[in-house]
Parts: C-alpha cells; structure tokens; sequence
C-alpha cells in the first residue's frame, strides 16, 4: 500500500472549500496510474477539448486525455453542443464572445457520473466540486475563456472536438465486493465503496482509493479528507468509520 500527498494547485477560477486556502482551484491525488484529482471552481473553467491518444502522440509525443467526473456538490457544465455545429460557426463564435448560445449546458447533482471522452467540448461551472480521474495526462485545448487573458488553441482544439451532440449518459452501476462500479471505460474505471461502519476492500490490480466524504480509520491512523493510497493487485485495505470510499483502476 502507498499513499500519496495531495498536491494544492492554485487556478485563476479556484475557490476556497478544499481544505488548502483560497484560490487553489484543484488538488492532485494521485498520478500513477491515473491522475487523480478533486476541482473546486469560484467561477466557470474554460471551454475545453482533450484530444485522442493517436493524435496527442502523433502531434504533441505524449498521450491524449480522457477523463470523468463524479459530482460532488450541484450546479451546471457545459457538454458538448445543442445542435450540429461546424469547424467554421465555432472558429467564429469563440473569436465574437458567442460560443456560449451553442453549448450545451446540463444541471448536474451530487452523486452522479460524468464521463468526458477525448474530443467532447466541455466546462466545469461555479460550485460544482468534483472528483476527477483521468489518464495520466493533463493536455487541455482552450476554445473560450470567458474573458481570461490566455492562450486559447483554437487550430487543434477544432481538429479534434466532436461537432454534434452527445448523450450525457451512464450504465447503471455493477456490484462489486464493498461497493460497486460505476463507470467502465477502455482508459479506466471508477468505483464507489460506502463506509459504514467496517469496509474491506481487496484489488484485483492496481486500486487508487480516496476517502472523499466522512470520517475513516485505516489502521488506527484517522485518514483526512481526501487521503489516497494505492493498493496493489492482492492486497487489502480494512477501514472503519462514516463515509465515502471512491476508488479508480485503469482499463
């Protein structure tokens, strides 16, 4: 078992409710096997793509970025488009402040699964906390900034957004030993464990575990709020308390 120390990262959108002082917009928890991170934003993140990995290998000689989210406090986002769009209507939008009329914005609720594939246009709105894994990768194309003063790359951006909608959906959770998994992906899957009382969690491979509400025990040891360790293929983690588990293994 390895834990890790989280890793404060001031944002220009960041806000204050991460335990980490004012402006630290996201905390990395992990980054091997999977980056993994928890976001707080003050105000809305830009408009972004993340591209495939054949592309980001092929133009950037590293990998793209797929990513999900697991909702922690309610709000909205941005997800995609509401209607077809063309390379040349968002080329123009996003250079006249316009962008916005075409996204498509969705109210999201605590407890629920966000899954950003490469290629989805997408934004993170005020409030809405969110636990995040990803491929160890944090490439990011701007496409809009709501005003911030940085770069934005819109030529690669539109080489790889994904111009029509897409259904923000999810298959309904599997049961596994202590929990069960909410979200299967080539890239990763993503995992809740309750605790209530005791939880005994056992990884079949690689397991990033992260105690992301409540209170939790682990060996004697009081856990903070977002402690994350690694637990390897055989090996278990018995954890006594009130809360909530997530956990992310790669695919």
């Amino acid at each position: 078992m390895r834990r890790f120390r989280p890793k404060p990262v001031e944002r220009v959108w960041g806000g204050e409710a991460l335990g980490f002082g004012p402006g630290v917009g996201e905390v990395w928890l992990a980054e091997e096997p999977l980056l993994v991170k928890v976001l707080d934003p003050a105000e809305w993140l830009s408009v972004q793509v993340h591209p495939p990995h054949a592309y980001a290998l092929e133009k950037e000689g590293g990998l793209g970025k797929y990513e999900a989210w697991y909702v922690l406090t309610p709000g909205e986002i941005v997800y995609g488009f509401k209607r077809p769009v063309s390379r040349e209507e968002v080329r123009s939008r996003a250079l006249s402040g316009t962008l916005d009329e075409v996204l498509n914005r969705v109210a999201v609720r605590p407890g629920q699964v966000v899954y950003l594939p490469a290629g989805l246009v997408h934004a993170l709105g005020p409030g809405v906390r969110v636990y995040e894994v990803q491929t160890p990768s944090d490439l990011t194309y701007r496409l809009f900034d709501y005003g911030r003063p940085r770069p934005l790359h819109l030529d690669r951006a539109l080489e790889v957004a994904l111009l029509s909608p897409l259904p923000l959906e999810v298959p309904p959770p599997e049961p596994v030993p202590g929990g069960e998994r909410l979200l299967s992906t080539p890239y990763f899957h993503l995992y809740r464990f309750p605790l209530e009382g005791r939880l005994r969690v056992r990884a079949e491979g690689p397991l990033l575990l992260t105690l992301v509400e409540g209170e939790a025990w682990l060996g004697g040891e009081r856990l903070p709020r977002w402690a994350t360790f690694l637990l390897e293929a055989g090996e278990e983690a018995g954890m006594e308390g009130e809360g909530l588990f997530l956990g992310a293994s790669p695919g």
